[in-house]
């Protein structure tokens, strides 16, 4: 019993599985979001932003270089944002690294849900979403010990095929359910594409909203759980 108490109170309260699906699902629904209310652009993942930015250089169209190369750079002063803010919350021993970055990302979404739609207004949207995406990705990486990336899906795809392979191959269970792990990531980002998708056809430019209040349970759940910690390392 002692054991499984020092086990439980180590584990560090946003690494829970909870809140990495809650993530995940934030993550995909944004996507669809900047998709179908900001100009085609997918400000999470910067991949689709970096091709869309060649293929528009290819084609000489100049006009369309800003709306793919601002969330580009956004996503990168999100990431610097990050990594300064964890610095200084550390330095200071606080640990409000993850708290703070989802409560600067639920100001940053509520933000984009007034501004209007529009060419020029979206590219400030997108910037928004690109920088707050940025500071998830690099702020929430580990859960339950597994690297899981909640913002995009590329590198849970190679992962959940990884350990699907290695699990069949060598008849281990453990990395089955490993693999089994990352697909329900997979489809909770699917999942979030499709909601983003259907809330944006009633909704509009406030259809971000929605995940404001997922990000503020995602903190509410940390919260709990670290005062939980907090009071068992006391007792």
């Amino acid at each position: 019993m002692a054991s499984q108490h020092t086990e439980e109170s180590a584990l560090v309260p946003s690494q829970r599985m909870r809140v990495a699906y809650l993530l995940t699902l934030v993550g995909g629904y944004l996507d669809a979001y900047t998709y179908f209310e900001r100009g085609g652009v997918f400000a999470n993942a910067q991949t689709g932003n970096i091709v869309k930015l060649g293929i528009a250089w290819a084609e000489g169209a100049s006009d369309r270089y800003l709306s793919y190369l601002l969330p580009i750079c956004a996503f990168a002063a999100g990431l610097m944002c990050a990594l300064a803010l964890k610095e200084y919350l550390t330095r200071r021993k606080l640990r409000l690294i993850r708290r703070s970055v989802l409560v600067a990302e639920m100001v940053g979404l509520a933000i984009v849900g007034l501004v209007p739609l529009g060419d020029q207004y979206d590219k400030l949207a997108n910037c928004i979403v690109s920088f707050v995406a940025a500071m998830q990705y690099e702020t929430f990486t580990t859960f339950r010990g597994e690297v899981i990336v909640t913002t995009m899906s590329t590198g849970n795809l190679r992962k959940f095929v990884d350990a699907l392979f290695l699990g069949f191959l060598h008849q281990d269970m453990e990395r089955i359910l490993r693999a089994l792990l990352y697909l329900t990531i997979i489809v909770t980002f699917t999942m979030g594409a499709f909601l983003g998708t259907r809330v944006c056809g009633v909704l509009d430019r406030a259809a971000v909203w929605p995940a404001v209040v997922l990000l503020g349970i995602a903190a509410a759940i940390i919260t709990i759980l670290r005062k939980r910690n907090l009071s068992a390392e006391r007792s």
